[in-house]
């Protein structure tokens, strides 16, 4: 054992920096990162160095203790990028999407999961890793090909500033309820397929009701406890954010107990880390930026040695079949796509809009790949179809983000004459988005001859916010709503003597704030107008002509110029960078 740790390290070191390297090179060409963590698991493994050098590899990653102890490290990490995943999750989302969000959701899981099942049930036996239990693998195909990657659809919208708007959040909270029931029945699954014996129906039971209470009692018990203890975190930094070291802790504790439960409940122990992550995140005193603290550790952590590990010991030309992945990927795609655009499209969606939807809930990423592993490692699959189900994962969240770009392009929104017809304010005091968003509504109905519906704006606005912070970052806020009987968009802009706190993912107060109004359902309308916002908000130097333009007549003059010629300032794209 004394041998062992030593080399349990190098392996570690190697692993995680390779992983890392090349998860950034993968970014820097618009991939995903998580292509390049699963190149370094094929360079150092099996397929590459296992090949050409077979005795390196044996000693780099040999059986053993050492392999057991990176199983340990990877097993932390699943449980990890789960609690990620559920951070990300507000359940007030899917309460107040109402019914797109229902139809969208579950058309969007039984056509896959009806589709994936019967091609389960047709597959040749030699596509099976046990072809006397067909049922079984066809459940887990329906389950894979319905899942979603809710990290990866929140990084897509994120960098397609589409994140915080209303169309995001109804792909997010549809993938809300496909990550919920996918990880319960993947998780009930995985418990039948690792049992030694049939383990009927009672027991089965008895173990879904059980996780099923913990579910609930998790969310009805430790989510309001984790509240509590925030507000005591910042009670002691005497009404400063809480320090992110002692959140983390709190949440790695948390997270192992959760993940400690369900796994003796006879259900997979990321099961138990993903319910934790919803308790955890679902509360408003988790701040954005702890938030983000928390997902940086994980993902350049702990989750890039996960998918490098996974892509070490299979030997992916030897397992590489293309008649399987092309069945896979097809049908992946076609089924996730046509059902997600028929729920949106029943709920009163444009058909553009619903396809768009299909698309970013079409991305599978790395729950998908995580699926896969845990799926193998319970003997559900073989390394055939694992290799599939990778390869889809990657491609159909490459295909994510330039089919919703291309399906919801339209010409620049024109901030300028908006701003023209609206409302310019400058040096706003305020102390709070309450007060910020009270400044701008108010002008901005007198200014449309509604005079009496200031307070209905600055209802709606708040409301909104309340729902998903507009902090985009870099000093700049877009608090928007939908209004009923609305001609047209509506814009104000707003300038703040002093920073105001808009819980923005990278911690920085607001001074630039931009109130848009649109009319209800027009969601096509409102993604390109925050898209103009965005494409010039992002520009150094516009922010600072806005800070430092002397009065309302300046920053017209300032919006008339860059909203003409964008890329006079930055890069021209038609898809708005990350907010």
């Amino acid at each position: 054992m004394h041998h062992e740790v030593p080399i349990f390290l190098l392996s570690l070191a190697v692993l995680l920096g390779s992983a890392r390297l090349l998860g950034a090179l993968a970014a820097r060409l618009g991939l995903p990162a998580v292509v390049g963590e699963i190149l370094a698991g094929l360079l150092a493994g099996k397929t590459v160095l296992g090949r050409a050098f077979p005795g390196a590899f044996a000693w780099l990653f040999p059986e053993g203790p050492a392999q057991t102890l990176l199983a340990g490290y990877t097993t932390v990490a699943v449980v990890l990028l789960l609690v990620v995943a559920g951070t990300e999750i507000d359940l007030t989302v899917v309460r107040r999407s109402g019914r797109v969000v229902g139809l969208t959701s579950v058309l969007g899981m039984v056509v896959p999961f009806a589709i994936g099942y019967g091609t389960g049930l047709v597959l040749p036996a030699s596509d099976l890793a046990d072809p006397s239990r067909r049922v079984l693998h066809a459940a887990f195909l329906g389950i894979a090909l319905s899942i979603s990657a809710l990290p990866v659809i929140a990084r897509t919208l994120l960098d397609l500033g589409l994140f915080k708007t209303d169309f995001g959040l109804i792909v997010i909270g549809s993938a809300v309820v496909n990550d919920l029931a996918g990880w319960l029945g993947f998780s009930v699954l995985a418990r039948e397929f690792t049992a030694t014996k049939a383990t009927g129906a009672g027991p089965l039971a008895l173990s879904v009701g059980l996780t099923v209470a913990f579910v609930v009692g998790t969310l009805l018990v430790v989510r309001p406890l984790v509240d509590r203890a925030l507000a005591r975190m910042e009670a002691a930094a005497h009404g400063h954010e809480a320090q992110s070291g002692d959140v983390l802790s709190m949440v790695m504790v948390l997270a192992l107990l959760g993940a400690t439960v369900t796994q003796a409940l006879g259900m997979h122990a990321v099961f138990g880390g993903f319910v934790m992550g919803l308790a955890i995140g679902d509360s408003k005193r988790l701040r954005e930026h702890t938030r983000n603290v928390l997902h940086e550790f994980v993902t350049h952590v702990f989750t890039p040695v996960f998918f490098a590990t996974m892509a070490l010991r299979i030997d992916f030309v030897a397992a590489f079949d293309a008649r399987l992945i092309a069945i896979v990927l097809a049908i992946a795609c076609v089924a996730k796509v046509l059902g997600c655009a028929a729920g949106a499209r029943l709920a009163g969606v444009a058909w553009r809009e619903s396809f768009a939807i299909g698309f970013g809930m079409n991305s599978r990423g790395a729950m998908e790949i995580l699926l896969a592993v845990l799926a193998m490692e319970a003997g559900i699959i073989n390394m055939r179809l694992f290799v599939a189900l990778v390869v889809m994962a990657v491609v159909t969240s490459l295909l994510s983000g330039p089919a919703m770009s291309a399906l919801l392009r339209g010409p620049p929104g024109p901030v300028a004459q908006l701003l023209r017809a609206g409302r310019v304010i400058v040096d706003v005091e305020a102390e709070t988005p309450a007060d910020a968003v009270r400044a701008l509504a108010g002008p901005l109905a007198a200014r449309l001859g509604r005079p009496g519906d200031a307070e209905l704006f600055l209802r709606v606005a708040l409301a909104r916010e309340d729902l998903s912070s507009t902090g985009l970052g870099d000093g700049v806020a877009i608090p928007h709503a939908e209004i009923d009987d609305l001609a047209g968009p509506a814009l104000a802009f707003g300038r703040m003597k002093t920073g105001v706190d808009f819980d923005a993912p990278d911690g920085a107060p607001v001074r630039l704030v931009f109130l848009l109004l649109i009319p209800k359902s027009q969601y096509t309308r409102e993604l390109q107008v925050l898209a103009a916002i965005a494409r010039l908000a992002i520009v150094p130097e516009v922010r600072a002509g806005l800070l430092a333009a002397p009065d309302e007549a300046g920053i017209h003059a300032l919006f008339d110029r860059v909203d003409r010629a964008p890329t006079r300032l930055g890069p021209k794209s038609d898809a708005p960078a990350a907010a």
